[in-house]
C-alpha cells in the first residue's frame, strides 16, 4: 500500500475520488452516522457511483462499493479498471467487497483500489494485495464478461 495525496494522482483517478466523493453526499446512514461513496471505472471507461444504504437491521445494508460495482453491472459493464472508496477513515474495502470487487476484475490482481478519506489521505493498493488468495469466476472456469 501506498499513502499520496488527491494531487499527486492522475488527472483520471483525481475524478474517480471526485464522483466518490460527490456519491457521499446520497448515503443513507442514520443508525452509524458512517457516510461513504465509492466510485468504480470499468474498462469501458465509464464511471459508475455507489453510496452505503443503511437498514435499520444493519444485516440488510450495503456498503457503498458494493452499490458502485452493482451500478456497474446493472448498466452492462463487466469488468472494474479501478475503485474508489471514500469516507471518515481507511478507505480499505471490507472483506465482502473485496469479493464483490474481484468478480469483476476479470482475473486481474492488478486492479486499482484508492482508498480516500474525509481527512485527505490517499491510500493506494491493488485488489491482490488486499485480496491475496481470491476465489472467484476464474475458480469456476466462468467469464464474467460472457454473463
Amino acid at each position: 500500500m501506498e499513502i499520496t495525496t488527491l494531487d499527486k494522482l492522475s488527472g483520471e483517478n483525481q475524478e474517480l475520488v471526485q464522483q466518490a466523493m460527490e456519491a457521499r453526499k446520497n448515503a443513507y446512514s442514520p443508525y452509524s452516522q458512517h457516510l461513504v461513496g465509492a466510485a468504480v471505472r470499468s474498462r469501458s471507461g465509464k464511471i459508475y457511483r455507489g453510496c452505503n444504504v443503511e437498514i435499520i437491521t444493519l444485516q440488510m445494508s450495503t456498503h457503498a462499493e458494493r452499490n458502485a460495482v452493482m451500478n456497474m453491472a446493472m448498466h452492462g459493464d463487466r469488468v472494474i479498471e479501478a475503485v474508489v472508496c471514500y469516507g471518515p477513515y481507511s478507505g480499505v474495502p471490507c472483506a465482502e467487497c473485496r469479493q464483490v470487487i474481484w468478480e469483476f476484475c476479470d482475473n486481474n490482481p492488478e486492479v486499482l483500489i484508492i482508498g480516500a478519506t474525509t481527512e485527505g489521505e490517499i491510500e493506494l493498493m491493488t485488489i491482490g494485495e488486499i485480496y491475496p488468495y481470491a476465489y472467484g469466476p476464474a475458480t469456476k472456469g466462468i467469464d464474467c464478461k460472457k454473463y
